[in-house]
C-alpha cells in the first residue's frame, strides 16, 4: 500500500503545485518570441546588401515574373494577392496585419534596399526572415522588384 500512495503523493504535489495552463502558455509565448528574436538577430547578421549588386537579369520581364512567382508562393498569403495586406493570414492565434503596398505613407514605398532587408532579415511586426527560411537573394532581388512595380502593374 506504501508504494501506491508514494507515487499519488508526489503526483498531487506535482500537480497542485507546477505552473498551471495559463503560465504554460505564456510561458510556450515567451519561448517563441525570444526564438524569433534570436533568429532576427542572426538574419541580421548574415544580411550582406552586396550580394544584390552582382545579381543581373536577362530582362525585366524576367525579373518580374520570378517576382510574381515569389510573391505568389511566399507573400500573398499574408500581404493578400494585391498587395493590400488584406489576406487575414493567422498565425500563433493572431490574425497578422501586414502593410499595404498602396497605402501611401508605407515606409518602404520607394525603397529598394529596405524592401530587400525587411523580406531578408524580417521585421519586428511578424514579418518573418525569408533569408533564413529559404529565400535566395535573386528571389529576394526579384520579389523586392515586383512589388516596386506595384505587383506586375496592378497598384497604379
Amino acid at each position: 500500500m506504501r508504494w501506491i500512495a508514494l507515487p499519488l503523493a508526489v503526483a498531487l504535489v506535482t500537480v497542485t503545485c507546477g505552473p498551471n495552463a495559463e503560465e504554460q502558455a505564456a510561458e510556450a509565448v515567451a519561448a517563441a518570441a525570444a526564438a524569433e528574436d534570436s533568429s532576427m538577430a542572426a538574419a541580421e547578421v548574415a544580411y550582406d546588401m552586396s550580394v544584390f549588386d552582382t545579381l543581373t537579369w536577362e530582362s525585366e520581364e524576367a525579373a518580374l515574373a520570378r517576382g510574381q512567382q515569389v510573391y505568389s508562393f511566399s507573400c500573398a498569403r499574408c500581404h493578400g494577392p494585391g498587395g493590400l495586406g488584406d489576406a487575414e493570414f493567422v498565425r500563433g492565434g493572431d490574425t497578422l496585419r501586414p502593410p499595404s503596398f498602396r497605402e501611401p505613407t508605407w515606409p518602404l514605398a520607394a525603397d529598394t534596399e529596405g524592401i530587400r532587408k525587411a523580406i531578408f532579415v524580417g521585421t519586428t511586426e511578424n514579418m518573418p526572415h525569408w533569408g533564413l527560411e529559404g529565400l535566395k537573394a535573386e528571389a529576394i532581388d526579384a520579389v523586392t522588384l515586383y512589388i516596386l512595380d506595384g505587383l506586375g502593374g496592378g497598384l497604379n
